[in-house]
């Protein structure tokens, strides 16, 4: 396991410090990722307890099970934290593009691999999760499925 990786917005008025909980990073193809992103989500997870964020940071819920942070000056995008009653409530990903030291961990885990657009195809084995998969993961409440 990796130790505590420091990174920044693009402005640098956000700095982030955090301890991967994972020996790899996450990409999601979702619908909400693409259009944060333009492209592939890639994030690694992260304990919320332990996780140091200062600077100005402000959130926005655009789906009804989660809220993603950005800084409020150049726009990066901070982390995704879900936000809805369940077993995954509290999960915190981070925007590996933070950090330079991230670069080392591979893709571990690519989810909504159903939707992923053939120019973001990974070249290297690694776990997938279609939608079905992944929002099986949420709580049975409709309202947390898109």
């Amino acid at each position: 396991m990796t130790g505590a990786l420091e990174g920044q917005c693009m402005c640098s008025a956000v700095s982030v410090i955090a301890t991967p909980t994972q020996p790899y990073i996450t990409a999601c193809n979702c619908d909400n990722c693409k259009r944060w992103t333009g492209g592939m989500n890639f994030a690694f997870e992260a304990d919320a307890n332990t996780v140091r964020i200062e600077g100005p940071v402000k959130t926005i819920a655009l789906m009804p099970w989660a809220e993603r942070g950005f800084c409020s000056k150049c726009g990066s995008g901070v982390f995704y934290r879900v936000t809805a009653e369940g077993p995954m409530k509290g999960l915190l990903k981070l925007s590996a593009g933070l950090f330079p030291d991230a670069t080392g961990l591979p893709v571990g885990i690519e989810f909504y691999a159903d939707e992923r657009p053939a120019a973001f195809d990974l070249s290297h084995d690694h776990k997938t999760m279609t939608r079905a998969e992944v929002e099986a993961l949420f709580s049975d409440n409709e309202e947390t499925r898109r």
